[in-house]
């Protein structure tokens, strides 16, 4: 059998033996818990990214070691997460690409508006 890499997308059968819970356990967890999105097919075929498998081993490690509740767990979940360095720097290259578009629009803008100043004054 070929070993998948890291990024690949894992299958139900997958996912079960990554995590260490029956595939019965991660279907009942899709139902309780809403911050697992993981993709399904039109046929009903799952298949789990790695930061789907990450949530569910966070998932059963709050479960089966810290001893919470599927509540406790979602208020867990819920909770924002502290922001990395990844995070803030992905937004700061956002902003300047917005800065710098809406600066090139402002410019067109004012273009546009003299032009139509100088057809104004024409017709006047």
């Amino acid at each position: 059998m070929v070993k998948k890499g890291p990024e690949a997308y894992r299958t139900i059968g997958e996912a079960s033996k990554e995590v260490g819970e029956p595939s019965y356990v991660l279907r009942f967890w899709e139902t309780k818990f809403n911050q697992i999105k993981l993709i399904k097919r039109p046929g009903g075929r799952r298949f789990y990214r790695p930061e789907d498998i990450n949530l569910l081993i966070k998932i059963k490690n709050f479960l089966r070691q810290d001893g919470l509740s599927i509540k406790q767990v979602n208020e867990k979940l819920s909770d924002p997460q502290p922001i990395d360095n990844n995070t803030i720097s992905s937004t700061n290259k956002l902003t300047e690409i917005l800065d710098k578009e809406t600066s090139t629009k402002s410019i067109k803008n004012e273009e546009i508006l003299k032009k139509l100043n100088q057809i104004l004054e024409t017709l006047s």
